[in-house]
């Protein structure tokens, strides 16, 4: 699905994620205590190594280390991670560390907003961990070489962002109706909301209230998954086929 254009030989198998600073090329940037850690503690740097660095916007640059404190930002590159089309996942609170595996895949596989929601059979009612999903959206988006982070936005309840985003789909393990029968009418101009519940899914009566606003509930297989299986394999799939939309739009005759 990714190709990548720059040369392989030109920076290390590094990317940065700077969003604290304006990266723009030619500039020196000064760089924070967890950026310093990372490229010297963990990632073993020295003076005059390059890397790529990203300004989670869009944008990535190839640059290098003057010093243990900065970096130097050379040039934009082309460097082709990111899809055309939009994701917007909104996750049901999970317990423990499943939320922080879902952001960190989530952001892998390529979404570009995470909004955590509050539903009828979540068993979090909150979630203090803003600030540490930022931080594993970052990281998985160096890992992957993204040149976006996904926003992560506060909380919300499920009703009331349901009504915000008027479509999109949401996988429920009653409905008997599989993506394919929807694809043809899913609008790649637009982001897609993907509704995906907490542990004890989605009520039938969540379910006929997105349906009211426009959002298709459809199936995700014969069996029931997890809810961080869910998440994680229904963006993949939807990238997937989103990627190929103009071939599998042309052989696709199923009509709702």
């Amino acid at each position: 699905m990714f190709r990548f254009i720059y040369n392989k030989n030109m920076a290390k198998n590094i990317t940065l994620c700077i969003q604290y600073a304006e990266v723009l090329p030619d500039r020196v940037i000064a760089l924070d205590k967890s950026d310093i850690k990372y490229l010297f503690n963990v990632m073993r740097c020295k003076k005059g190594d390059k890397l790529l660095i990203s300004d989670g916007k869009g944008k990535i640059f190839s640059g290098r280390i003057l010093n243990k404190n900065s970096i130097e930002i050379i040039k934009e590159e082309v460097l082709e991670t990111e899809d055309r089309f939009s994701i917007i996942l909104c996750q049901g609170l999970l317990k423990g560390d499943k939320m922080d595996f879902v952001i960190q895949k989530a952001t892998e596989l390529g979404v570009k907003e995470i909004i955590p929601f509050i539903s009828e059979r979540s068993i979090p009612k909150n979630s203090r961990k803003i600030e540490r999903w930022k931080k594993i959206a970052k990281e998985a988006s160096e890992q992957s070489k993204r040149k976006f982070v996904p926003h992560i936005k506060e909380v919300r309840k499920f009703n009331d962002l349901v009504e915000e985003a008027k479509s999109g789909i949401l996988f429920w393990e009653n409905s008997d109706k599989p993506l394919i029968k929807v694809f043809n009418y899913l609008n790649l101009d637009s982001p897609l909301f993907l509704f995906v519940g907490p542990e004890g899914g989605f009520s039938s009566e969540e379910v006929c209230f997105a349906e009211k606003f426009g959002i298709k509930s459809l199936s995700l297989g014969k069996r029931i998954l997890r809810a961080e299986t869910a998440a994680i394999s229904s963006i993949a799939i939807l990238s997937f086929l989103l990627e190929n939309y103009d071939i599998i739009k042309i052989k696709n005759d199923i009509k709702l």
